[in-house]
């Protein structure tokens, strides 16, 4: 055990710790045309301000700008800049943002689903996929982030090429698994069962198990609850604002968003809570308010 994992494992027995909001919808809306991840190089400052108001408001994990950093995602998007550039940068900001904040603040590397489901895929092979996750988690590695963030998980396969990556590159990296919901209760985006799900990624002795984005809070918050039946490690819970209208305009506000995800705080459900698309620092901001008067989900 690592002295991130030994910490925060030390901070989760005395508080709900608060994630940041949302990087992509933040700092582009709804836009199709440009890459976030990109902004790391041309436009720093607007990324810097967006990690400082994350802190400022409460959050104690900020997360990486690399959600698209792999090189099959930059490809796919028609991003010249190579993987080492953009993570390179990416955690030069954060970094720069949590020294200034001068607050215990960890770096999570974002680690996003690539461009192909692999168990599906017909035009990718696993050997591809695992030399562009291993391109993207080396940056990661070398840049020393303090957890490994597999976020957005659709396809359990990718995800666990990913988690093997982590632990061949940086063992004691802690890595916190987070998968996309489906609509129907008990399942995740893929069909896959929640308890298959678990089962899955214990074998890497994940730091926390749960879910993001997805099709709003109330669906996080109910099936983290359906979670906690198969794990007794601490849940990640960063659910996104709903969906968005025709004008970008999410369905969520902070105030909902933070009540709903109250109802699982009362129930002790919460370990790592924050947001996802559509969510901002004020979402931040009131769920960190929130959080301080709950006590988090009790671990073995």
């Amino acid at each position: 055990m690592n002295n991130t994992t030994e910490r925060i494992s030390e901070l989760l027995k005395r508080h709900i710790i608060v994630a940041d909001a949302a990087i992509g919808t933040s700092l582009i809306g709804t836009r199709r045309d440009l890459c976030p991840d990109t902004l790391n190089i041309t436009d720093k400052e607007r990324v810097e301000a967006l990690y400082s108001a994350s802190i400022q408001a409460g959050a104690r994990i900020i997360t990486s700008n690399t959600f698209l950093s792999d090189p099959l995602m930059l490809k796919e998007c028609g991003v010249e800049y190579s993987t080492s550039e953009l993570v390179t940068a990416a955690i030069e900001i954060a970094r720069k943002a949590v020294e200034q904040s001068m607050k215990e603040v960890f770096i999570a590397g974002s680690i996003g689903p690539s461009t192909r489901n692999i168990s599906l895929a017909i035009d990718l092979s696993e050997e591809e996929l695992r030399a562009s996750y291993r391109t993207l988690i080396e940056a990661l590695a070398a840049n020393k982030v303090d957890i490994f963030l597999i976020e957005s998980i659709t396809d359990v396969r990718n995800a666990e090429i990913a988690a093997e990556l982590c632990h061949d590159i940086a063992p004691d990296t802690p890595i916190i698994f987070s998968a996309v919901l489906s609509k129907i209760g008990g399942l995740l985006i893929s069909g896959r069962t929640i308890e298959k799900y678990v089962a899955d990624v214990e074998r890497f002795n994940p730091l926390a198990i749960g879910f993001n984005c997805s099709s709003g809070v109330r669906s996080v918050v109910d099936n983290i609850e359906l979670l906690t039946r198969y794990t007794s490690r601490p849940t990640y819970c960063s659910p996104s604002a709903g969906m968005p209208d025709s004008r970008g305009r999410y369905a969520e506000s902070s105030k909902k968003h933070t009540e709903t995800l109250r109802t699982a705080a009362e129930r002790g459900l919460l370990s790592i809570v924050g947001g996802c698309c559509g969510t901002t620092a004020d979402y931040t901001r009131s769920v960190a308010q929130m959080a301080r008067h709950y006590k988090p989900r009790k671990t073995e």
